[in-house]
C-alpha cells in the first residue's frame, strides 16, 4: 500500500455504474504531547498501559471482545493526527479512528514506553488545541478519503439528539466516501465499545465473504430508537444496532458517502492482494526476463489472485462460464517503450472486474388461489 517499501504500485479505478495482510487491525488515535506508536495483542495489556483513558479502553474492550477479531490493535499518540497518520501509514491498519477529545480534559495520555506512565499539560494548554471536539476526527477522515483505501471509523451514542442532528453530523465529513458512522448506546462510552465492536466483530472476516449488514455484535445493547428514527440516521448514511427477526444485529453497512463497506474493502484486499503478491514474485525470482515468459508470469500473478478474490466473493461469477467476471491484458515487450525496457519497468499490465454485491432487501411477489 502506499508509503510502503515496494517496487509495485496498483491503481484501482472505480466505474460506478457496473489474505495477504491482516484486512481487520485497528488504529486509535489519542491526542499527546508527542507522536508515538504502540501495538497490543489483548485488552489486558492495553489496560495496563492506558488504565485511566475510559473511551480509549472501551474501544479495545469492544474490539478484543469480539471472536474473530484482528490480530493487532494499535495506539497512535499524535501532535497532528494528518501527520501521525503519514508516519505510521505502513504498520498494517486497515481501519482507524480518533478519539474525540474534551475541551476540558487536562490530562494528554502519553504512550506508557513499557511503564505504564502518563504525562500532564495543564488544561489552559490543552484546550486551546480542542475548541472543535471532531476537528481532529475530520482531519483523519479526509487524510484516509485522499488515499483513497482504508476506512475511518466515528462513533456516536444512538439517541433522540443525535438522531435529530444526524444530518449536521454528516456535513462535518461531507459525502466522505471511505468514513463509516455507526451511533450505538447511550452515552459516548458505550459508543466507542460499539465502534470497536463493529470493527472487531466483521473487519477480520474474509473479505468478500461478509456484508457489514445484519451482523452481530457481542456485548452491543439494540438502540432503543423508532423505525422513523432509525430511517433518518439511513437517510444521512449512518447505521446502528436494532433487532430484527429476534436477532440483533446491524441495521445497515454503508459509509458516509452511500458506498457498501464491503465492496471497497474487498477493492482493498485486491489492492494489498496484489501488491504483495507481485513484489513476493519479484523477490523469489532470481530474474523476471522483459519477454512472453516474463510477462507471462505477471499475467499468472495477477490472475490468480483475481481468482480468489472470485472465490471469497469479492468478484461477481459469469453464470454462463462459472468463472470470476474479470479481465487481465497485458502489453508484450514490442508494445513497450523503449525507455520502460531501457528502465526495466513496465507498465502494460491492465485489470478489471465486477464486484459481486450482496443483496440487503428481498421483495415477493405472492398469489393467493381460492
Amino acid at each position: 500500500m502506499s508509503n510502503i517499501l515496494s517496487d509495485i504500485t496498483v491503481k484501482l479505478n472505480i466505474e460506478t455504474p457496473s489474505i495477504p495482510v491482516n484486512m481487520g487491525n485497528l488504529a486509535i488515535f489519542v491526542k499527546g504531547a508527542k507522536q508515538n506508536v504502540e501495538t497490543f495483542g489483548s485488552y489486558e495489556d492495553l489496560q495496563n498501559a492506558y488504565g485511566s483513558n475510559e473511551l480509549l479502553k472501551q474501544v479495545a474492550n469492544g474490539f478484543f471482545s469480539q471472536d474473530d477479531h484482528g490480530d493487532k490493535l494499535f495506539v497512535v499518540t499524535y501532535t497532528d493526527v494528518a501527520t501521525a497518520a503519514s508516519a505510521y501509514y505502513s504498520n498494517g491498519w486497515e481501519f482507524a479512528t480518533v478519539l474525540p477529545v474534551d475541551p476540558t480534559a487536562p490530562v494528554v495520555i502519553q504512550p506508557s514506553n513499557g511503564e505504564g506512565t502518563e504525562e500532564k499539560q495543564d488544561a489552559q494548554s490543552t484546550t486551546a488545541d480542542t475548541t472543535n471536539e471532531w476537528a481532529d476526527v475530520v482531519a483523519l477522515s479526509n487524510f484516509i478519503d485522499s488515499k483513497n483505501e482504508r476506512f475511518a471509523v466515528v462513533a456516536k451514542p444512538a439517541t433522540t439528539e443525535t438522531v435529530e442532528n444526524a444530518a449536521d453530523f454528516k456535513k462535518k465529513f461531507g459525502n466522505s466516501p471511505r468514513t463509516i458512522a455507526f451511533f450505538s448506546g447511550t452515552n459516548q462510552e458505550e459508543a466507542e465499545y460499539g465502534l470497536g465492536g463493529l470493527v472487531g466483530a466483521v473487519g477480520n472476516e474474509t473479505v468478500g465473504s461478509v456484508t457489514w449488514k445484519f451482523r452481530k455484535i457481542g456485548g452491543v445493547k439494540p438502540v432503543d430508537l423508532t423505525v422513523t428514527q432509525i430511517q433518518k440516521l439511513h437517510e444521512s448514511n449512518i447505521f446502528t444496532y436494532v433487532t430484527k427477526a429476534g436477532l440483533d444485529q446491524t441495521s445497515e453497512g454503508k459509509t458516509l458517502g452511500g458506498e457498501f463497506v464491503d465492496a471497497l474493502h474487498g477493492d482493498d484486499w485486491v489492492k494489498a492482494s496484489l501488491e504483495t503478491r507481485l513484489q513476493q514474485l519479484l523477490s523469489n525470482s532470481k530474474k523476471i526476463t522483459y519477454d512472453a515468459a516474463g510477462i507471462a508470469q505477471i499475467d499468472a500473478t495477477v490472475t490468480a489472485v483475481l481468482t480468489d478474490a472470485t472465490n471469497n466473493g469479492i468478484i461477481s461469477i459469469n453464470p454462463e462460464t462459472n468463472a470470476g467476471e474479470f479481465t487481465v491484458k497485458t502489453a508484450s515487450r514490442a508494445q513497450s517503450s523503449k525507455e520502460d525496457i531501457a528502465q526495466r519497468r513496465y507498465n502494460g499490465l491492465q485489470f478489471s472486474y465486477t464486484r459481486s454485491g450482496a443483496i440487503h432487501t428481498v421483495k415477493v411477489n405472492g398469489q393467493i388461489n381460492i
